[in-house]
């Protein structure tokens, strides 16, 4: 049924001093399941292409396999739907799939084979994630923990907490897009930031494991370049579209999903009229659209209790 146990994909744009280190990683693997890379080079401004096309070079026997391909894009795909990264997972034709973005890497080389084992032999789990460790433009360790999931399963409560399963490179999952059972409506839209989309996906449709050691690298720059970190500002009428968007997905599921949806979607309301960017009536007629209302103000005021005042790690 499928042609690699493994698709990993890579999206890439502006990478040029980090894409062969990311792509060096992949091929370091040491597993006995073969799997394929996909490159997406966005039309980068800088050398991306040229490093991309010396690896190619460099490494025939990629190429000549059809293990490696790269797809050189006629235009930058950054909004248009489908994205480089999307169009990218609609080509994947492996059992699981995996992301690597152009500038992270792997740090361990038999971290596929474990994560592949794990997906092999637990079929009840959708997916499975591990530790990353946070580093600088040069590779260095930052002093800095990123927002991962401690425990060994991935729950909704540490969804609504802003706790991921783990960084978008650390999470190897079942090929939904190959799967037409899987509500993905939610990943049609376009919307960003998307790691976070795909994890509710994953999460509403099977059990998802964390393994508490670190095997990637996430590269953290928020001072400049590309990324979502270097270039996010707060935009309510951004933001009020992803939540509702996530609100709008769970009111398929049960009544429990449905009020937990209303429930983030309100906490993003709260933090719009915070703002100012939002005024409190039109703060208000967004609220009309929540049918769980007395049990939305009772889950802000928990949340911003077990946040604010208690510090706790999950606010629900």
């Amino acid at each position: 049924m499928y042609d690699y146990k493994l698709s990993v994909y890579v999206a890439t744009y502006n990478h040029e001093n980090y894409i062969e280190q990311a792509l060096d990683s992949i091929f370091m693997q040491k597993t006995q399941y073969n799997f394929e890379v996909l490159v997406g080079e966005d039309c980068s401004t800088d050398n991306t292409r040229n490093v991309l096309k010396r690896y190619e070079q460099k490494h025939p026997e990629y190429i000549a396999s059809g293990q490696l391909k790269i797809f050189y894009r006629l235009h930058n795909m950054n909004k248009e739907i489908p994205s480089n990264a999307d169009d990218l997972k609609q080509r994947c034709m492996g059992k699981y799939i995996i992301a690597l973005e152009g500038d992270d890497y792997w740090t361990d080389c038999n971290k596929i084979e474990r994560q592949i084992k794990f997906l092999e032999n637990h079929p009840e789990y959708i997916a499975v994630s591990h530790n990353c460790t946070v580093v600088d433009e040069n590779s260095c360790e930052r002093n800095e923990e990123y927002p991962e999931c401690k425990d060994s399963e991935y729950t909704f409560q540490h969804y609504f907490s802003e706790i991921l399963p783990g960084q978008l490179t650390t999470l190897m999952y079942k090929n939904i897009y190959l799967d037409k059972r899987i509500n993905k409506r939610l990943l049609d839209k376009g919307l960003s930031p998307g790691d976070k989309l795909i994890v509710l996906v994953l999460l509403c449709n099977g059990k998802i494991h964390c393994i508490q050691e670190s095997m990637s690298a996430y590269r953290h720059i928020t001072t400049h370049g590309d990324s979502f970190s270097a270039n996010y500002k707060y935009n309510f009428k951004k933001e009020e579209e992803w939540y509702r968007a996530i609100m709008d997905y769970l009111n398929c599921y049960n009544s429990t999903l449905k009020k937990y949806g209303e429930m983030y979607y309100f906490r993003a309301v709260t933090r719009g009229i915070k703002s100012k960017q939002c005024t409190f009536n039109t703060g208000i007629k967004y609220i009309k659209d929540i049918h769980y209302k007395l049990f939305c103000v009772n889950k802000w005021i928990s949340y911003k209790v077990r946040k604010d005042i208690l510090h706790k790690k999950t606010w629900i």
